[in-house]
């Protein structure tokens, strides 16, 4: 009796320091990831023989961090500030975007600047012109707004360019941030981003239609792949639902069916701007979702009614998913659309291809303590923390 007696009271420790450990490491973690969303810019480039017509898009709350002067409204710049500042807007201009002309540099001329919407987004817009002496063979930009000054490294910025006919889409990151372009003038060519300077180098030509599919097919696989592997929070999700399926293949595939054909539906009618909700929305469900999940594994609900929830919250995911993607298709919509998507499934297939090995083996280990109840619980201690974190930051 009394050896019971301990071995219940050791159960008790255990138990107890499981959960403490779990809380411990849930609020580390969690403390420091948070929404995963950064900062946004666009480019619309319309590339002619001597000249280059930029349109540059960044949202107003990312603006005004760069811009160089208070801006007059609090956290908003007037449109009276942005057309009295043409010299400010043009050293910045200056500074975070460098347009060459066969090694010869380009003057920045700034024709306009307004406020504009991009798919529901508020947005500082800033029309700009080069014009080059000659005809130019190849033209080189680089763009440096916020990682140069070290702002947001994680900035990006979808670039739509235009040129002899063609559409090439590029993704610019601290990365990635110089793009050469052959003039329409010169022999076929393909606009490439590059990262160091040596992308001047002489290339030879190539079939333009054809590069530009495969590098706007392959830009924007890799940037779904990328989306789902950097949101933590998707990822938690992801594995909150095969800890759901208990290792059971069907269980597995049914849940993940499910939120598959949740959050590609969303993705699309977002992307498209067809059906649109609110970050300020969609974060805290994402985290709610995350909760909920982790909850239902630890109470062991009904199984029935996990598939519909799964698809549901798929849905809500989707909204999340579709923020990279909206103000960048441009009307060309269908192959970026497609690409990501297939990104944001490849890169889910890989997290559960390399998660469900792990779990098969942590299921095999003797262990003495409810190992699933308490991965479940660090989820849950991620998803109660951004969902109050987000909750507040509104």
């Amino acid at each position: 009796m009394k050896h019971m007696r301990g071995r219940t009271v050791t159960n008790i420790y255990k138990s107890f320091f499981a959960i403490t450990l779990t809380v411990i490491i849930g609020m580390t973690l969690a403390g420091s990831a948070g929404a995963h969303f950064s900062s946004t810019g666009y480019s619309d480039i319309k590339v002619g023989a001597d000249t280059i017509q930029y349109h540059l898009s960044i949202l107003e709350s990312d603006f005004v961090h760069i811009f160089p002067d208070k801006p007059d409204g609090g956290d908003k710049i007037s449109d009276k500030q942005l057309t009295s500042s043409m010299e400010t807007l043009t050293k910045l201009v200056d500074d975070g975007l460098i347009v060459t002309g066969d090694g010869k540099i380009g003057n920045a001329v700034i024709t306009g600047v307004k406020h504009e919407k991009r798919a529901s987004m508020d947005m500082i817009g800033i029309d700009i012109r080069y014009k080059f002496a000659a005809t130019v063979k190849q033209y080189l930009m680089q763009y440096n707004f916020f990682w140069y000054s070290g702002v947001d490294v994680n900035h990006s910025n979808y670039a739509t360019i235009q040129v002899g006919g063609q559409t090439i889409q590029q993704v610019l990151g601290s990365q990635n941030y110089i793009v050469q372009i052959q003039g329409p003038g010169a022999a076929a060519g393909n606009p490439s981003a590059a990262a160091p300077p040596t992308a001047l180098d002489a290339k030879p030509a190539v079939n333009m239609e054809a590069t530009s599919w495969l590098s706007t097919l392959k830009t924007y696989v890799l940037m779904g792949m990328e989306h789902i592997w950097s949101g933590l929070d998707h990822m938690l999700f992801v594995l909150g639902l095969l800890l759901a399926a208990e290792q059971r293949v069907w269980k597995i595939v049914r849940l993940i069916t499910a939120f598959t054909i949740g959050h590609c539906i969303t993705l699309v009618l977002s992307s498209l701007e067809v059906a649109y909700l609110s970050p300020k929305i969609v974060e805290p469900l994402i985290a709610l979702s995350i909760l909920y999940i982790a909850v239902e594994n630890i109470w062991k609900r009904k199984e029935s009614a996990r598939v519909i929830v799964t698809l549901l919250f798929g849905l809500v995911h989707g909204f999340g998913f579709a923020e990279v993607l909206r103000g960048t298709l441009s009307g060309h919509m269908a192959l970026p659309l497609f690409s990501f998507n297939l990104g944001v499934e490849i890169g889910q297939l890989v997290v559960v291809a390399i998660v469900i090995p792990v779990l098969l083996w942590i299921r095999r280990l003797p262990l003495q303590i409810k190992w699933n109840q308490y991965a479940s619980g660090i989820i849950g201690v991620f998803g109660l923390y951004w969902l109050i974190e987000r909750i507040i930051s509104q």
